[in-house]
């Protein structure tokens, strides 16, 4: 006689998508998310991980709880160093999402062109030497800043200059206004060394 299948929890499911990466309000998990939230936080409390749920911008995924004044983590979440040139362009589109919520709009989503992203890349590091490289090598960045989960493609086309992407508002969790004013003070400092040699 086989034994009967362990009972699962009914929030299973919300655990090893949150493992996977990050849910969203359009997610199918979402309401067990919410209806759960309590005994998912418990789970994850027991090995050193936090749920971070943003009701208003309709995002939620898992953060390292620091275990002493080092900043040791259980290194369950794998931390990804970014270059210098994607760390730029993750600051030039927080400052596009930020920008577009100001704006009185009927969409909550913010989406964006290829050509906008250069654009606006253009303008914002016109004194900078690190602009060359970056319109140079836009396609390759954009691409892993897709494979993080900040922008998603929604319109593809052989000429770059078309494709389409949304700017997903977990962005804004990841990068702060205060890490965004540190970002910014590191860029001007670099910016005003380069032109000074």
């Amino acid at each position: 006689m086989s034994e009967a299948p362990p009972q699962l929890e009914p929030y299973a499911g919300v655990i090893v998508k949150l493992l996977g990466g990050e849910i969203y309000e359009t997610d199918k998990s979402w309401a067990d998310l919410l209806e759960y939230r309590i005994p998912i936080n418990d789970y994850f409390s027991r090995i050193g991980l936090e749920v971070i749920i943003d009701q208003r911008d309709g995002f939620a995924f898992l953060r390292q709880l620091e275990l002493d004044d080092q900043g040791r983590t259980v290194g369950l979440i794998k931390r990804t160093a970014l270059s210098y040139e994607v760390t730029l362009l993750l600051v030039l589109l927080r400052e596009m999402l930020e920008s577009y919520e100001l704006k009185d709009t009927t969409s909550p989503a913010c989406f964006v062109s290829h050509q906008q992203i250069r654009d606006e890349l253009e303008l914002y590091f016109r004194d900078t030497p690190n602009k060359v490289k970056l319109l140079k090598q836009l396609d390759r960045y954009i691409k892993q800043i897709v494979e993080l989960g900040f922008l998603k493609l929604t319109f593809d086309s052989p000429l770059p200059s078309e494709r389409q992407y949304e700017i997903k508002r977990i962005l804004k969790a990841k990068i702060t206004s205060d890490v965004l004013e540190d970002i910014r003070r590191i860029m001007e400092r670099d910016a005003a060394a380069a032109s000074a040699d």
